[in-house]
């Protein structure tokens, strides 16, 4: 019976040749992780002495499309309609939100970003470490986790996540 015993400095050879493999890999996914990746929304109020104090400090918030905005609770809301501290809202007026004082009379638009998360996916360069290689695709973007995962909310409210990562990285490795 023969015996062969690989040479460590092979292993470490092969992957370097496999590395840029590996990336191409990583960045199909990247692309595909954009495509189905959730547009961001901001709170856009009038900016003028009309607006109610709890819709100014809202003014430019930043959330995934698919996650609620957190609006300082109006203190009628908090007594007469037992939300907390914040409500939490889709959009400005959403009925969903258990609150009342804070929809009346307002006037705030929401702006989409469609790009607002892809823009911030990125492709990381290879690591070799042995025989062992990764590249890392990244969402750099305030709520991502919770972009992709969902979240509760207080008094039951809910956030389904969108998993583009996770569906992104499951259709390329469907092809491959």
């Amino acid at each position: 019976m023969a015996k062969f015993t690989v040479n460590p400095a092979l292993e470490a050879m092969l992957a370097r040749m496999v590395a840029p493999h590996v990336q191409r890999i990583a960045f199909q996914v990247e692309i595909e992780a954009k495509r189905l990746a959730p547009a961001t929304k901001r709170w856009i109020t009038m900016a003028d002495d009309q607006v109610r104090p709890t819709h100014a400090k809202m003014q430019g918030q930043l959330v995934p499309a698919n996650l609620r905005f957190s609006v300082p609770s109006m203190d009628w809301d908090r007594q007469h309609r037992g939300v907390g501290r914040a409500t939490y809202m889709k959009s400005p007026r959403d009925q969903t939100s258990r609150a009342v004082a804070n929809l009346k009379n307002c006037r705030c638009t929401v702006s989409l970003d469609p790009e607002g998360i892809a823009r911030n996916i990125t492709t990381g360069q290879p690591v070799i470490s042995g025989k062992k290689v990764t590249v890392t695709v990244t969402a750099r973007t305030p709520m991502v986790v919770e972009a992709e995962v969902g979240t509760v909310y207080p008094d039951g409210l809910t956030a389904e996540g969108t998993h583009f990562m996770a569906r992104a990285a499951a259709a390329v490795a469907a092809r491959t």
